[in-house]
């Protein structure tokens, strides 16, 4: 949260503290004692209500100075119609703020302590896993299947096309200079976690026999970005290893999209059932990239799996860090 917002926090807490002190006058002068009773236990029996706003509601808002400014406004707004309706009415109103006041603070508080625990909780787990997700991506690093293939097409490249097997190879490069440097750190920019993601595709076209088995597109800006390093490319490498012969159009289908600060990516491979179920395996790369999401982007990500009519799916949706 900002410097600021806590600022105009502090302030809106005391201004409307010390407003509450301004209450009981105004009450004496317009309302009977019998009234003021009578509010007395309606707002006894409704302490439970502004309890839970305060536990489910204040801390779920993401407060900035504007939506501040418009409370604090539509508060004094509401109570200076009241006074103008009738100074009565008025009082009716002014005779719950108090109690609402000190039972939302008080639901408030209770969430912001469970939040809290819960987070250093989640830090104490996320060190406990950070050996075992570094395991994970060094795995993902070092894919000797795809590297001898790509060794093995740009051999043949060498033959038959030297400037793209000359290409290829820088593309190599860069694929191995990202995987073994820049992913040393926790986040890095999308746009080079998508030019790794490029390149890869690039490479994995080599050996395929139809242009049109894999589509992929992006929509959007990845500049001022950052993301998990290596977070997509499990899908995409399950894409490749389990789709049918490259001989058919639309093989694979790999959207991106960067939506303000979201991104969406979806990617589709059409596969053989009768040779799925023979791979016990396919599930374990999912489940670690599951949990790896679960760890770095906590109730900021939504996944999506599933697959029908031999078709396999996958959808991610996932909050950005902002540079």
């Amino acid at each position: 949260m900002k410097k600021s917002v806590i600022i105009y926090i502090h302030i809106f807490f005391w201004v409307a503290l010390l407003a509450t002190y301004f209450v009981a006058p105004v009450l004496a002068r317009h309302l009977s004692p019998k009234e003021f009773g009578t509010i007395r236990i309606y707002v006894q029996v409704l302490q439970p209500v502004f309890f839970y706003i305060g536990y489910l509601l204040i801390m779920k808002i993401k407060w900035n100075r504007k939506y501040l400014l418009y409370t604090f406004l539509g508060i004094v707004t509401s109570y200076l119609i009241l006074f103008l309706i009738s100074k009565k009415v008025f009082a009716f109103g002014l005779a719950p703020l108090s109690s609402i006041f000190l039972w939302t603070t008080i639901g408030s508080l209770f969430r912001f302590f469970f939040d809290w625990f819960k987070k250093k909780n989640d830090v104490l787990v996320l060190e406990k896993e950070n050996i075992s997700s570094n395991l994970v991506l060094l795995k993902y690093q070092i894919n000797p299947h795809f590297l001898f293939n790509t060794l093995h097409n740009i051999d043949t490249l060498i033959h038959d096309n030297q400037d793209k097997a000359s290409k290829s190879l820088v593309k190599l490069s860069d694929i191995m200079r990202y995987m073994l440097n820049d992913t040393k750190t926790d986040f890095v920019d999308l746009q080079n976690e998508i030019d790794y993601l490029e390149n890869y595709f690039s490479l994995e076209s080599l050996r395929l026999k139809n242009e049109k088995f894999f589509n992929y597109s992006i929509v959007g800006s990845p500049k001022g970005f950052k993301i998990a390093p290596m977070i997509l490319i499990p899908f995409v490498e399950n894409a490749f290893k389990h789709a049918v012969d490259s001989s058919i159009e639309n093989g694979i289908t790999i959207k991106i999209a960067i939506e303000h600060n979201m991104l969406i990516f979806d990617c589709e491979n059409q596969y053989d059932k009768s040779e799925s179920d023979k791979d016990k395996t396919r599930g374990i790369g999912l489940e670690t990239v599951q949990k790896r999401l679960d760890l770095i982007y906590n109730n900021k990500h939504r996944l999506i799996i599933n697959s029908e009519n031999s078709i396999f799916k996958v959808k991610l949706e996932l909050e950005l860090n902002e540079n």
